[in-house]
């Protein structure tokens, strides 16, 4: 019985110093931004902190998207090290960290998927002065639907009491609207049509205009210039997931291969797609569309989302699966798709979906990997960064919408 009363004692004594040191590690951020969404939110929180950063304003961020990264003051990366799984206590961690930086700003990216979890992640940990909602997606239904309107309430569960509250989709203003005015919270919109064309050739990649608009509208906030926050975000380092295409030859055949795989929702997958203009090619054209879909088992809606719009807003000369994708996943892609443009390679490396790319794409291919970036999806990315993997070939990686001729080296 002494035992147990002991250790009670020094779970007490343990838990009173972190909630000591968290509400030390809050008083001592005057600025910190919580970057919720259904896509973007990795991207949003890097330009958010490159941006800041060259406002003057000393910044820490943290990434969960691909990887887990912690984005330091001077810009520069280090790798989140999780010994188990991921753990909101992970963000507690992080704000501490931030104190000892002597961080004025933290922008940090919500880890948490399940409402309930997201709303800990706010009202116990964060309670951001800015909170930033990216968008609303068709995403994570299972958890957060099963229609899209009840995404955008699981999502407003990070709305801040009090602050500001920025929202990059107009479309769900008035339902975040309602939460924010319940909670004191001011709100804001990001205007993407807004966003000069000029203001998107400063990106080496695909970036999208709804990112950019909802971050200038967070440092207007905080009164740094549109044109210091542009500069600030061209020189942020681009999630490991970003747009980022790249050419090179493989077997006599030139390929242009862009990742897709972060918008692994259909919706902004569709929006990609057509942005790149990945349009179906004419029979009598020498270069063909490819769509590599990299599927996981345990994303039924979400596989089924990808299998009902092939041939239709998402369209390709040929389609190659990957990953893991039930059965009915598959006779659902046999329905929709013609007889000889759909392959499914499931265990086949990376080289080897190449190899057949090459074979049937009449000397040029345009590829795209979309759907999720997990497992295989990461093979094919690799193999495309690095030529293909063939001796003496190089590959190059390009800005913009693919359209571009290479720059900046060899990666």
């Amino acid at each position: 019985m002494g035992v147990l009363i002991f250790l009670l004692a020094v779970l007490v004594v343990l838990w009173t110093h972190e909630s000591w040191l968290h509400r030390l590690a809050l008083r001592s951020i005057p600025i910190r931004i919580h970057v919720n969404g259904s896509r973007g939110k990795s991207s949003v929180t890097r330009l958010l902190a490159a941006a800041l950063r060259e406002g003057g304003i000393r910044t820490i961020g943290k990434v969960t998207g691909s990887k887990p990264r912690l984005i330091l003051t001077d810009g520069s990366e280090e790798p989140i090290i999780r010994l188990g799984g991921a753990s909101l206590r992970e963000q507690i961690t992080i704000l501490d960290r931030a104190r000892h930086e002597k961080a004025q700003a933290m922008v940090m990216e919500c880890m948490a998927v399940r409402p309930d979890l997201q709303e800990v992640a706010e009202h116990q940990i964060m309670h951001a002065t800015i909170g930033v909602i990216t968008n609303v997606r068709p995403d994570h239904l299972d958890v957060m639907g099963p229609t899209v309107e009840d995404v955008a309430v699981a999502l407003s569960s990070t709305v801040p009491k009090g602050g500001v509250m920025v929202l990059g989709d107009a479309r769900y203003s008035s339902l975040v609207g309602r939460v924010a005015r319940g909670r004191g919270c001011e709100l804001r919109l990001g205007h993407p049509e807004n966003v000069p064309p000029e203001a998107m050739e400063g990106f080496p990649y695909l970036e999208h205009e709804e990112n950019v608009a909802t971050v200038l509208e967070v440092t207007r906030l905080l009164n740094i210039k549109d044109d210091v926050a542009l500069r600030g975000m061209y020189k942020a380092i681009p999630d490991i997931g970003a747009c980022l295409a790249w050419r090179f030859r493989h077997l006599d055949c030139d390929i242009e291969f862009s990742s897709v795989f972060a918008a692994n929702d259909i919706e902004s997958t569709i929006t990609v797609w057509q942005k790149l203009g990945l349009d179906w090619s004419p029979e009598e054209s020498k270069e063909r569309t490819v769509a590599i879909i990299n599927l996981r088992a345990d994303r039924l809606d979400r596989s089924m989302q990808f299998a009902e719009s092939v041939e239709k807003s998402l369209r390709a000369d040929h389609y190659i699966l990957i990953g893991g994708a039930p059965e009915r996943v598959r006779r659902r892609f046999h329905e929709q798709v013609p007889a000889g443009r759909l392959w499914m390679e499931f265990g086949e490396s990376a080289e080897t979906l190449f190899d057949k790319i090459a074979e049937f794409s009449r000397g040029r291919a345009r590829v795209a990997g979309i759907g999720n970036i997990g497992g295989p999806g990461h093979d094919v990315l690799a193999f495309a960064a690095n030529a293909g993997g063939v001796s003496g070939e190089t590959a190059y990686a390009f800005p913009g919408k693919c359209k571009a001729e290479p720059h900046g080296g060899t990666l």
